[in-house]
């Protein structure tokens, strides 16, 4: 074991040595039986608990590591450097070849303990993984938590992975077909590598704006989302560093933009758009959702003045709009659209109801929520379910 914590330290192409349970096993080796049965104990709790044998573990563990050596590599096809690969799997793969039952012998001859033999143990599996094939998954998803996640947050200066997005899919949202038809056309123009605009979507709230941009994650394996507020348009540029170098496509998605007077991010986020002399990476686009047509607040002391500087201000306030080449309205629906709505999402969640009681109970949600918007069709819907399941009726 002590030969394997040395190699273990020679780890070159995959940066994985701060693993919790690549130390364990650098432990075990420990002059302290204390430290090396926890080093056992935690290694068993982790596997177990995870449900996944070692070598699934040591697999995932390269295949989402961060590598910018298997990164130059897919660019220079260095012999040097597809040796640094090949020998981080190999040593990976002898790692995995550590039993339960094989690292238990190793404790019993050095602390000469017969409880040590009855220890719960951990499946092993089979490694059989070869450089090849994490430099195939590198190719085409990248390295590093971009290659596990795909949906992200912008916090405090860091990208930080979202482990549970929302599943929802473009199937689930009804109407507004030629809306997101058109997002999906730019979507997909996107990721084939063609030319494509950032994008604005305008509109009336609830009408399923930021869930149509939310959607296309679910969509497409290669295309991921790092959310961002707008007081932190300032750090696109830096975002656009972290991702430039990846494979995979990439939306900055902004949600509910609009900008009070004299601020700041209005001007930086033109800036981004248009006008800067850093140049957007290929790989990345904006995402944008407004209720405000010009994006800034009006203040009342903005409408006092002459015509010239009220020309002015519209003129800035509408520039940054015009800096998004695809402009998509969605406009709240009307009585009967928003009741189809509602059948339609009944209907998908397999709720059976008389239609002109679910229509009249659904009319008067809506009155009660001052908003007949596709997103309180899915309100309303919700309600109902929730009591059909109670055993209830639905009004």
């Amino acid at each position: 074991m002590k030969e394997l914590k040395n190699k273990l330290k020679t780890l070159t192409a995959f940066e994985i040595s701060e693993d919790a349970l690549i130390k364990d096993f650098c432990r075990l080796s420990d002059a302290d039986q204390s430290t090396a049965l926890a080093a056992y104990t935690s290694i068993t709790r982790r596997l177990l608990s995870e449900n996944k044998t070692l070598s699934d573990y040591l697999c995932d563990l390269l295949t989402y590591s961060e590598s910018k050596l298997i990164l130059r590599y897919l660019k220079e096809k260095n012999d040097n450097l597809f040796y640094a690969i090949e020998y981080d799997v190999t040593l990976i793969r002898e790692l995995a070849a550590y039993s339960a039952h094989r690292v238990k012998d190793y404790l019993f001859e050095r602390f000469n303990e017969n409880f040590i033999f009855s220890l719960p143990e951990y499946p092993a599996g089979g490694f059989d993984k070869t450089a090849e094939y994490f430099i195939e998954h590198a190719k085409n998803f990248g390295t590093g938590i971009f290659s596990k996640y795909k949906a992200f947050l912008f916090e405090k200066g860091d990208i930080v992975p979202v482990e549970q997005p929302d599943p929802i899919k473009l199937e689930d949202l009804k109407k507004y077909e030629s809306q997101r038809d058109r997002i999906v056309e730019n979507t997909v123009a996107f990721l084939a590598g063609h030319p494509a605009d950032n994008a604005l979507l305008y509109g009336d709230r609830g009408t399923g704006k930021s869930s149509t941009i939310k959607a296309l994650i679910n969509e497409y394996d290669r295309l991921r989302m790092i959310q961002i507020d707008k007081k932190d348009v300032g750090s696109i540029p830096q975002i656009y560093s972290s991702v430039k170098d990846s494979p995979l496509k990439f939306i900055i998605f902004i949600d509910d933009l609009s900008f009070s007077e004299n601020d700041e991010g209005f001007g930086t986020l033109k800036k981004v758009l248009e006008g800067s002399l850093r140049v957007r990476p290929d790989n990345t686009l904006i995402y944008a959702t407004t209720n405000r047509r010009h994006l800034i607040k009006e203040t009342e002391s903005s409408r006092i003045g002459d015509n010239v500087h009220l020309a002015d201000e519209i003129d800035e306030s509408v520039s940054l709009s015009d800096r998004f080449g695809l402009f998509v309205t969605f406009l709240a629906p009307n009585r009967d659209t928003y009741l189809e709505i509602v059948h339609a999402i009944a209907m998908d969640r397999g709720i059976i109801a008389d239609k002109d009681k679910l229509f009249r109970c659904a009319e008067r949600f809506a009155l009660r929520h001052g908003s007949n918007s596709p997103r309180t069709a899915r309100q309303f819907v919700d309600s109902i379910q929730s009591k059909l399941a109670l055993g209830g009726d639905i009004e």
